[in-house]
């Protein structure tokens, strides 16, 4: 097969050809990923069977005569499948998108043609290859001297005869007697032998048009035949033959044969949106599914590095002392809604009776930040500058208040005491 037939525009295919063009561009595009994954040369693959496959359909809209926008239907699943390749998708989408170009492939190879043509593996255009017919006769021309005339369909028994009489026709006409016998019969023989030769030009004629009429008569009962129902053997039938039974299979569906056609375009089509609506399914679900996994993975991290370098420790009175490093947290439990910043020292906005830590001796701490978190409890952090103060009076004094609420301090020195980093901090 040429690959002009490839790169034609003008020419027709057959749905088979289209379906193997179809099937080598998407195996070709899977060998590129397979070799070079997440190469450039899967984007050239890619630009370089799209146009094959386009003309591809084009040529078998062609055959159907039908409008050269359906030829888009398989460009762009190749398209799809290159740039999936190109981004190792997961494997059911790029199934996906094969199968619906498969499909659309076979939506176009069903197509009936338009009329009746010889194809050339597939392919009728004009980068078709010339073809010899077997049985064809050529005649040879004789060469002949200028100002002669070449006899047709002469054999050498004639020319040789028609010679001689000429010769003899000479003889004659100088003769003195132009009535003799012989002079009668040679004119016979002259009258003759044209009509002869006649005659045998007539009948080479008719042998001729009876073979053309022959082919010609071939051709045009060719699908008479292929329509014709098969002879079935009733009683191997019933006997159970297979080979009988596929036969009056085989008859029933050249009865219907449109109707079939018209079910199987039917199903194609059902089948292509069912891909469709898969591949979007599947895609939504990827990317849903990537999503949650890196905000998951992301929180994992988070609580594992909260859990790493977190020290905690629960008071008698509901609240917790944490340290993260050099910086102190209260936390406690009590305000409800969605997750909001109540006071920010650096802007002094927010809730004002979150601006200061007051204990009953009337020693007062700024916080940098009070935050309401997801899980409902709240968290006040202050300077390391504070730490260690804000970590004695809580040991030694009474109480303090904080955002409207009030929290009783009795026994949180004990508390305190049997955590080594607290225990540090009141030892010093």
């Amino acid at each position: 097969m040429s690959v002009k037939t490839l790169l034609c525009r003008d020419g027709r295919d057959t749905g088979l050809r289209l379906m193997a063009i179809i099937f080598a561009a998407f195996l070709l595009l899977i060998v590129a990923a397979i070799v070079f994954p997440t190469s450039v040369i899967n984007v050239i693959v890619t630009l370089a069977v799209m146009p094959i496959v386009g003309l591809a359909a084009l040529r078998r809209l062609n055959d159907a005569n039908k409008s050269a926008k359906l030829a888009m239907i398989c460009v762009i699943p190749v398209l799809a499948f290159g740039i999936l390749t190109y981004f190792m998708a997961p494997l059911g989408a790029s199934a996906g998108v094969f199968l619906f170009g498969l499909a659309c492939g076979g939506y176009l190879a069903f197509l009936p043609p338009r009329n009746i043509i010889n194809y050339v593996q597939g392919y009728n255009g004009p980068n078709m290859a010339p073809v010899s017919n077997i049985g064809s006769v050529y005649h040879r021309q004789e060469p002949v001297m200028k100002g002669q005339a070449m006899p047709v369909q002469a054999t050498p028994e004639s020319t040789f005869s028609a010679v001689e009489l000429t010769d003899n026709d000479v003889n004659f006409s100088t003769s003195s007697e132009p009535y003799s016998g012989e002079t009668q019969s040679n004119q016979t023989i002259d009258d003759v032998l044209p009509q002869a030769d006649i005659e045998q030009d007539n009948t080479a004629l008719d042998a001729d048009a009876a073979i053309d009429d022959q082919y010609t008569s071939s051709f045009s009962t060719a699908s008479v035949r292929n329509n014709q129902p098969l002879y079935v053997d009733q009683d191997a039938l019933q006997s159970g033959s297979i080979t009988e039974l596929a036969k009056s299979w085989l008859n029933v569906a050249k009865l219907h044969q449109q109707k079939l056609i018209l079910i199987g375009k039917i199903t194609a089509l059902i089948l292509a949106i069912c891909l469709v609506v898969y591949l979007v399914f599947a895609l939504v679900n990827v990317f849903s599914s990537d999503e949650t996994e890196q905000a998951a993975h992301l929180d994992g991290i988070s609580h594992q590095q909260q859990a790493g370098t977190r020290e905690m420790v629960k008071l008698p009175d509901g609240f917790w002392l944490a340290l993260e490093g050099e910086i102190l947290i209260v936390r406690w439990l009590g305000d409800s809604g969605a997750a909001q910043n109540m006071w920010r020292l650096a802007t002094a906005t927010g809730d004002k009776t979150c601006a200061n830590l007051e204990f009953n001796d009337g020693s007062r701490y700024r916080p940098i930040t009070v935050d309401l978190l997801n899980d409902g409890a709240s968290e006040a952090r202050f300077t390391p500058l504070d730490k260690d103060a804000i970590v004695n009076d809580v040991a030694l004094r009474g109480s303090f208040k904080l955002c409207g609420y009030e929290f009783n301090l009795k026994g949180s020195q004990a508390t305190l005491m049997q955590n080594p980093q607290f225990e540090m901090i009141l030892s010093q």
